[in-house]
């Protein structure tokens, strides 16, 4: 039924739950499971008061830790990529580009928005209805 599932993962606890989710249907599934950390780049900075190249390397090693984890799963073929751009699109493009059949996201990642029932990234890729998307809430396991 799926051959290449694709996790989005920001470090966050909700995508932390749908990594679990995913790795749980590639290794049902004999999936290639595609785990993708988008570093943010429509967020501007004072320059006199952060270093935005500093901001970009502190992500980029986020992503890095996030993937690391999820490279080590036993009995599951993980490819693993860092991107930058906006995450909706960088994971879209993603998609296409890879034949993925499946989504998995958080409900809601790391973001300042609380209270929004749906985070951003998860809620462009359902409207763009180009992959199924699996939302995995904060009370899943």
């Amino acid at each position: 039924m799926y051959d290449r599932i694709l996790v989005a993962t920001d470090g966050s606890d909700n995508a932390q739950r749908a990594t679990r989710q995913a790795l749980d249907l590639a290794r049902k599934y004999r999936a290639e499971l595609h785990a993708v950390y988008v570093i943010e780049t429509r967020t501007e900075y004072d320059n006199a008061i952060v270093d935005s190249d500093v901001v970009r390397q502190n992500l980029r090693e986020e992503g890095e830790e996030a993937l690391t984890a999820i490279e080590g799963e036993q009995d599951v073929s993980v490819i693993t990529s860092i991107r930058e751009g906006v995450p909706h699109e960088e994971l879209l493009t993603y998609v296409e580009n890879r034949r993925i059949d499946l989504a998995v996201v958080g409900a809601k990642g790391r973001s300042a928005f609380k209270t929004i029932l749906l985070g951003s990234t998860a809620e462009a890729l359902l409207r763009a209805d180009q992959v199924p998307v699996l939302v995995v809430n904060s009370t899943a396991e």
